[in-house]
């Protein structure tokens, strides 16, 4: 009988609460379970720190440095460089395996003959355009392997020097059993044991999970949330668009609700569509039964600080936003106790500027709760193709230090969008019973399969550079 298969991960570390690590436990964890006996996996653990969950296979992590008596990540090993290395010497493995951002692994991507082992890429990209110097080093990979067709094509398109023969894309697998609908029953009930005492049972509730960068873009989750629940926008009775209204009139120092200056033209008539020039657009009422429930940490290093946005536009913590409690940077929810967020949301409110996959659409989807979205990156795709969302469009803007487009959503569109599931709650039902469908067909069986398929095969080839990839 053969031996096992060897394969050396180099990504997050397998317990820590994000996407990546999420993604590389559903992948990995499956794929021990469905083929026993067949793979011995080790791992060069990235950012190996708060563990929310066991370790299914041993961990490397990479190294530390002291400074005032606490430990920080030692910028020369921050992506393994020094430690793949004493790893693979070591282990001496079949493949590596790298999933991540494409600067994190060009340190792995040696030419064919200067290293043992076959190499993959599992890469995000989550924006266009690519910087093109990643292109040769890239192209020395065995294969290349994207989350989605949108990471894909910004391969090809964006970095001539790699071999197209290398690049496919292949999704995450979906966790349906662990994230799957309830009924209204059931949300009801979760409710009652969950929700604090002010919010109320049948409050409509969005929910967001992501971290605060730049490119998640959470200051427009504060601002429609305070839109929506004192109702400080028009409402055309003509073309039934939104016209948000100015947060900061000429002279003021603070937020107010009662200003008249329409964002998108401050100088037009502020009584006036902003889209139809019609001036039978009032105001709307507010929407006081809108919550918007946050599962972010508060993270010391951080774009906006949440309580400033909080002051800006007058929203009042565990009134009009509430966080999971006691989440942080070092205290997480365990993957097992997810699943009860989507269980409670109504949708997932999502104007993130873009996404290598975005993993919280999928576990919306998975639970049968809607998305609104911005129509640009990873994420969309996935939600567009499975029907299972509210699209919003928005401005692309290149990002500070990788001049790497993101989108900063539409506060219209996206209020407009929050309008639609509470008035017409069945549309809801619909969106999230598509999502659900569509997922189904990314069970972990089926897609770690797929994974065994390209390991099985690639380790049967003789490794050389250039080899066609393999079918998906």
């Amino acid at each position: 009988m053969p031996g096992k298969l060897k394969i050396l991960i180099v990504g997050d570390s397998p317990v820590l609460p994000t996407g990546v690590a999420e993604t590389t436990r559903l992948i990995f964890g499956n794929l021990l379970r469905v083929f026993p006996g067949a793979y011995d996996i080790r791992q060069v653990g990235l950012f190996h720190c708060y563990a929310v969950t066991d370790l299914l296979w041993p961990v490397q992590a990479t190294a530390l440095l002291e400074a005032n008596g606490t430990g920080r990540f030692d910028p020369g090993d921050q992506y393994g460089q020094r430690t793949f290395p004493k790893v693979a010497a070591e282990f001496q493995p079949d493949i590596v395996f790298a999933f991540g951002d494409p600067q994190r692994f060009v340190h792995l991507c040696k030419p064919a003959v200067e290293r043992k082992h076959h190499l993959v890429l599992y890469l995000n990209f989550d924006g266009l355009p690519l910087p093109p110097d990643f292109g040769p080093a890239l192209n020395n990979a065995d294969l290349l392997i994207t989350k989605t067709e949108f990471a894909k094509d910004v391969v090809l398109r964006f970095l001539p020097a790699v071999d197209g023969a290398k690049v496919s894309n292949l999704y995450s697998p979906a966790d349906i059993e662990r994230f799957a609908p309830v009924s209204e029953a059931e949300k009801r009930d979760l409710r009652e044991d969950l929700f604090p005492d002010w919010m109320p049972p049948d409050a409509f509730v969005l929910g967001w999970v992501g971290r605060n960068q730049w490119r998640k873009q959470i200051w427009l989750l504060y601002k429609a949330i305070a839109c929506l629940r004192r109702g400080h926008y028009l409402v055309c009775r003509s073309c039934g668009r939104v016209s948000p209204l100015d947060w900061f009139p000429a002279g003021a120092g603070s937020p107010v609700a009662d200003g008249l200056a329409r964002e998108s033209r401050p100088g037009a008539d502020p009584r006036a569509c902003a889209h139809c020039g019609s001036d039978d657009a009032p105001r709307a009422e507010p929407l006081n039964d809108v919550f918007l429930w946050l599962h972010t940490a508060d993270e010391p290093i951080i774009t906006w600080p949440l309580r400033w946005l909080e002051a800006q536009f007058g929203l009042r913590r565990d009134r009009d936003v509430y966080y999971t409690p006691d989440y942080g940077v070092k205290a997480a929810l365990a993957p097992a106790d997810v699943p009860m967020l989507y269980n409670i949301w109504d949708a997932l409110l999502y104007p993130t500027g873009g996404e290598g996959f975005g993993l919280p659409a999928w576990e919306a989807m998975a639970a049968g709760i809607p998305a609104i979205y911005t129509n640009y990156s990873g994420h969309a795709e996935l939600l567009r193709r499975g029907g299972a969302g509210l699209p919003v469009g928005g401005v692309l803007q290149p990002e500070t230090g990788t001049c790497i487009w993101r989108m900063i959503a539409d506060l219209g569109q996206l209020i407009e969008a929050v309008r639609r599931l509470y008035y017409d709650r069945q549309l809801g039902r619909s969106l999230g019973a598509s999502g659900r469908a569509f997922v189904e067909g990314y069970s972990p069986e089926v897609v770690v399969r797929k994974w065994h398929e390209i390991f099985q095969g690639l380790a049967a080839r003789p490794q050389v550079a250039g080899a066609a990839v393999l079918a998906l």
